[in-house]
């Protein structure tokens, strides 16, 4: 193993490698959801055969934070144990979130009022601005669209050091994921009952389980010595398959559901995830190593954050009805491809100009934080 550079300035440690593979799987993530919004945003229709994209694409956001817990435990873990640490974690987090958040908030906000005449109180942008727009049902959609998740991803990151105090082996990690699961499955049922509508999924308790699948994969490689086992890198990844194959059958997932209560059938992808993550780590697999994959998981935060918005813009264009004539698979790859090539261009543009400055501006006021 490597050695490190000091912990002073809370640079998160690789343990001698860099998972490229982890990259290519944000990019996958990113792709799903922007296949997800072509059909559910845009109404472009898909072929028939081509249905998974509308039943089972949206998972790319539950896929995101399981990575998240994954890289935040492989990066941090054990370390935070400072209040300069913790001020430094804190540091790096915003400055990796806000400054294309908000970039992308202005621009939602000329959309509104240029676009729909609609203009939002002060109660509403100030939950925008502090990220707290999760904690309130009804306001948890955010001004920027898709940015429920993001709401919900930087409440995490408040807990993630607290978190991480009572996670320190693969058990306990497990046994947490066990009852985040029973939480998640409690909280989904209740708030559907209460008449909160999309909150009872737009919630962090609902996503828990994910992001503790994370922690979860990472601990279990741990345990293992954050060493490459190929072998049991390939039974983890036939298990991702095997577990992901169930759940995609109607008849699998009702089964799962049937016997583990309702909302099972949801969980259990974080297990699939898990697996995938645990697989990549134990594995080296070429394709995710390098490529447009892993490119593309560089720019995942733009390409998710920017794909509304120009979805948006592609259908005052006409996009959608340009291409209903087409046919079913060629309008459908007319469509996509036109979305995909302006979208990674934009988002390309938005990695360099805006997430790039924030992510440096983060590392340098987290080295100030660090020596608090």
């Amino acid at each position: 193993m490597t050695r490190h550079r000091s912990t002073a300035s809370l640079t998160p440690l690789h343990h001698g490698r860099q998972l490229n593979a982890i990259e290519s799987l944000r990019g996958v993530a990113a792709l799903l959801v922007v296949f997800y919004h072509l059909v559910a945003l845009m109404r472009v229709a898909a072929p028939p055969q081509l249905g998974f994209i509308a039943s089972h694409f949206g998972l790319g956001v539950p896929l995101f934070y399981t990575l998240s817990g994954f890289v935040l435990a492989y990066g941090y873990a054990d370390r935070l144990n400072s209040r300069g640490m913790l001020l430094a974690f804190y540091a790096r987090r915003y400055f990796r979130i806000a400054p294309l958040f908000y970039t992308m908030l202005v621009l939602w906000l000329l959309t509104n009022r240029i676009v729909w005449h609609r203009t939002f109180g002060a109660s509403t942008l100030a939950l925008n601005l502090s990220f707290l727009f999760g904690l309130v049902p009804g306001r948890q959609e955010s001004i920027v669209w898709a940015g429920w998740s993001v709401g919900i991803e930087m409440l995490f990151y408040l807990l993630f050091p607290w978190l991480m105090l009572g996670l320190r082996r693969f058990g306990p990690t497990l046994l947490a994921l066990a009852l985040a699961c029973l939480l998640s499955a409690w909280v989904q049922s209740a708030f559907a009952a209460a008449g909160l509508g999309g909150y009872a999924y737009m919630n962090l308790l609902t996503h828990l389980p994910f992001f503790l699948a994370g922690i979860a994969a990472y601990r279990a490689w741990q345990v293992l010595q954050l060493t490459e086992r190929p072998g049991l890198g390939a039974i983890c990844a036939l298990l991702a398959a095997l577990l992901g194959a169930v759940l995609y059958s109607d008849r699998g997932y009702g089964m799962i559901d049937a016997a583990l209560g309702q909302h099972a059938g949801m969980l259990a992808w974080s297990a699939v995830f898990a697996l995938l993550i645990l697989a990549t780590g134990l594995r080296r697999w070429p394709l995710l190593e390098r490529g447009p994959l892993c490119a593309l998981g560089r720019r995942s935060f733009s390409l998710y954050l920017v794909h509304p918005l120009l979805m948006v813009l592609l259908i005052k264009l006409g996009l959608p009805a340009a291409v209903r004539p087409m046919g079913a698979w060629v309008g459908f790859a007319t469509a996509a491809a036109v979305t995909l090539a302006l979208l990674i261009t934009v988002a390309s543009v938005s990695f360099r100009a805006v997430e790039l400055p924030g992510i440096a501006l983060g590392r340098h006021v987290a080295r100030r934080a660090a020596a608090l």
